[in-house]
């Protein structure tokens, strides 16, 4: 009887390569080699003009003072970005950026109305296309967000799904709602094998498409009423009967009416129940679209009518994973992903909202509060800290093995996939570099009669795979992976942190906090709007 160890797999010794430290030159990054450079001018100077012996303990303590703060690294980063991440902390702090506060909507919106930013979510009027087939695009529905976040738009498509757009970056962006067919974990190895091929298939034909410059895939733990489980359930029996045609299909209470009578009452006495929502962000450039932009008319139409081009794409290629697209959120259940996140309370009263009231309205996509001090980041009554995937599995790679943090516990959390594609000859020149500097550091190290550390030749077994890679065609992708957990208060947080971490040692990962970054990380993780900056 064959296991899994014996089956022949294309996956049998898949790892990730370590954290990279190669940098400019001599593993050094271009700021330490800045510092180390100036402070050895320093001392050469103070050598030279000086006299003695004063120059000689002026030489002294500045090569202390060089060495001790360009050459060392804390968790990822030099000593120098640590210190300059604090010293952005503390001015954002004296000028109030790390506090956000709920403004007026008729401040907010600039003189627009904020009646009309209630319920109706078309930010233009009549068809959704004018007579030569154009879409139309109107002023657009701001949304309401700390920091740059601020400046986002929102666009209704033909066809009711949303388009945001951020003029300052020139990034447009679609959301859909997915949903996997079967759980991965239930299945055999030879379907998940073949799951996660169309998955990397499916992400490398994404990240190769024109255009793309960043795919978000989150999975959030969240809380939905008990009422939205029990139309959900009397939707799927009343499916059944449908799909049954002429023949008379039994469901629900014509089952086992015992068991439909218990599931309905404890609906009825449920206030919230645990779902995993999921959401898939494709983020575009209009640089890059330019000429495609301008064949489908220019402005904001073309680069709305080349997202519909994306989003129908995206539909047909997902499904070979196991993943299908359940439809693309419109600019009021967009808000609501987002209002959900700054207060999860709310997300249960969301839920409740049918027809025309379903979601939030983008003028309410914000928090009524926000506060990041350097581990967190405090929102209308809840905590919230992330965590950065720095180290991923160094042996064989288990399949699947995000879903420990995925199904880390019933407490609110999110877990993001980031997918940045890069320029394949850019790619390969960073490989080049990343190599000539490993050798010099290598040749040094022997000059010195120093032997290489197992972790050093490690390093090019990683680069080496890198080549390899983008040698055999392989799409050339960074990957970034958040986490947020969330708590009530500090003590609640604290324990769903403990959660996570002991997760983070059955999925052989290691988590380290994004320090002074809280904002931009949460922002990142919890929010489906693909803004990445780490």
């Amino acid at each position: 009887m064959s296991t899994q160890k014996d089956i022949a797999s294309p996956w049998d010794g898949a790892r990730f390569a370590r954290e990279r430290n190669t940098g400019v030159i001599l593993g050094l990054a271009l700021n330490q080699v800045i510092a180390l450079g100036t402070g050895i001018g320093l001392i050469v100077a103070v050598m030279v003009f000086g006299t003695f012996p004063r120059n000689l303990l002026l030489a002294v303590v500045l090569t202390v003072l060089t060495a001790g703060i360009g050459l060392p690294r804390f968790a990822g980063k030099s000593l120098i970005e640590w210190i300059g991440l604090m010293f952005k902390h503390v001015l954002r702090s004296l000028s109030n950026q790390l506090k956000y506060v709920h403004r007026d909507n008729a401040e907010l919106y600039e003189g627009e109305e904020p009646a009309a930013q209630t319920l109706g979510e078309d930010s233009f009027e009549g068809e959704e296309r004018n007579e030569k087939g154009r879409i139309r695009a109107g002023k657009g529905l701001r949304f309401r967000l700390p920091g740059e976040a601020q400046e986002l738009r929102g666009q209704r498509l033909p066809g009711g799904a949303g388009f945001i757009y951020d003029a300052r970056t020139g990034e447009g962006l679609v959301v859909a709602q997915i949903i996997t067919s079967k759980g991965f974990n239930l299945e055999s190895f030879e379907l998940q094998e073949d799951r996660t091929a169309g998955w990397r298939d499916g992400l490398t034909a994404v990240a190769q498409m024109p255009g793309v410059v960043r795919v978000q895939a989150s999975d959030q733990t969240t809380l939905i009423s008990g009422k939205r489980v029990r139309e959900f359930y009397d939707e799927k029996r009343h499916e059944a009967a449908r799909d049954a045609g002429g023949v008379e299909r039994v469901s629900g209470e014509g089952i086992d009416p015992f068991l439909h009578t218990s599931f309905m009452d404890l609906m009825t006495e449920a206030q919230d129940m645990p779902v995993h929502e999921m959401w898939l962000t494709i983020v575009l450039s209009k640089e890059m679209l330019s000429r495609r932009i301008r064949a489908l008319g220019g402005g904001l139409p073309g680069f709305m009518e080349v997202a519909l081009g994306v989003m129908g794409t995206v539909e047909v290629i997902l499904p070979v994973s196991g993943t299908e697209v359940l439809g693309w959120h419109s600019l009021r259940s967009i808000a609501a992903l987002s209002r959900s996140a700054f207060d999860p309370d709310s997300s249960v009263q969301i839920s409740e909202r049918t027809g025309a009231w379903a979601g939030v309205a983008p003028s309410s996509a914000g928090p009524m509060a926000m506060n990041a001090p350097l581990d967190r980041v405090t929102t209308d009554g809840f905590l919230h800290r992330t965590y950065k995937v720095s180290e991923f599995p160094q042996s064989q790679a288990r399949l699947g093995f995000l879903d420990a943090f995925v199904f880390a516990g019933d407490f609110r959390h999110t877990v993001t996939s980031y997918y940045l594609p890069r320029d394949a000859k850019k790619a390969r020149k960073m490989v080049q570099r990343r190599k000539a500097d490993w050798h010099t550091t290598n040749k040094l190290l022997r000059n010195l009669d120093r032997q290489p550390s197992l972790e050093h030749e490690r390093e090019i077994e990683d680069i080496e795979l890198e080549e390899a890679e983008l040698v055999a065609g392989n799409a050339p992708i960074d990957f970034v992976v958040l986490i947020t957990v969330t708590g009530r208060d500090e003590l609640d947080l604290e324990a769903n942190c403990a959660d996570m971490l002991s997760k983070a040692v059955q999925a052989n990962c290691e988590l380290r906090p994004v320090f002074a970054e809280q904002d931009a990380g949460f922002l990142a993780s919890a929010l489906p709007f693909g803004r990445v900056d780490m």
